[in-house]
């Protein structure tokens, strides 16, 4: 039985977005692992959390540009069609990180993010901005930081992905999809 290209390209964009949405599961869990932990840890852990991040990125990374040379480039891969497909997943999960960002800054810890625009809006006053603009600082601290979370998962993923598709040549693309025929 032979699949068309729509439906098998509807089968790798999927795929694609799965990663995505897999990448994003797992920061978020490894934030709320992080953020419970500090409640029972006397000991600053955030280097530790922020490595295991870094290793869950190039995982990802890695996984999907094995799965673009293998089901979407074949033997037409280049470094570019790498780094597309890791950045799209990038951007995927940086919309789930988005949306837990806003509901942590909301919802699992205000206090802490009450104390940081405190902070802001001190610092802006100490500057001379008048008092009326407080809330509206209050209101843009809430959005810079969406906006920085979103970044920041897109820039991580670029980077990771720019270290690791190189390491994946067309000669490597053909002995994977050799592979790939063979079982």
């Amino acid at each position: 039985m032979k699949i068309n290209k729509t439906m098998e390209r509807k089968v790798t964009f999927g795929n694609l977005i799965k990663y995505g949405v897999l990448l994003g599961l797992a920061l978020i869990i490894i934030s709320l692992i992080q953020i419970y932990l500090k409640n029972f840890v006397a000991q600053d852990i955030s280097l530790i959390f922020m490595l295991l991040k870094v290793g869950i990125y190039v995982y990802f990374v890695y996984c999907t540009i094995r799965f673009a040379v293998k089901y979407l480039y074949a033997e037409k891969y280049s470094f570019a069609k790498g780094v597309k497909s890791a950045l799209f997943v990038g951007v995927i999960a940086a919309v789930l990180v988005c949306i837990y960002q806003y509901i942590e800054m909301k919802f699992i810890t205000p206090d802490v993010y009450q104390e940081q625009i405190e902070i802001a809006i001190d610092d802006a006053m100490g500057r001379g901005v008048p008092e009326g603009m407080s809330e509206t600082i209050r209101s843009m601290f809430v959005i810079m930081a969406v906006i920085f979370a979103f970044i920041k998962t897109v820039l991580i993923s670029l980077l990771a992905a720019l270290f690791i598709a190189p390491f994946f040549k067309k000669r490597q693309a053909t002995i994977i999809n050799e592979e790939l025929s063979n079982n």
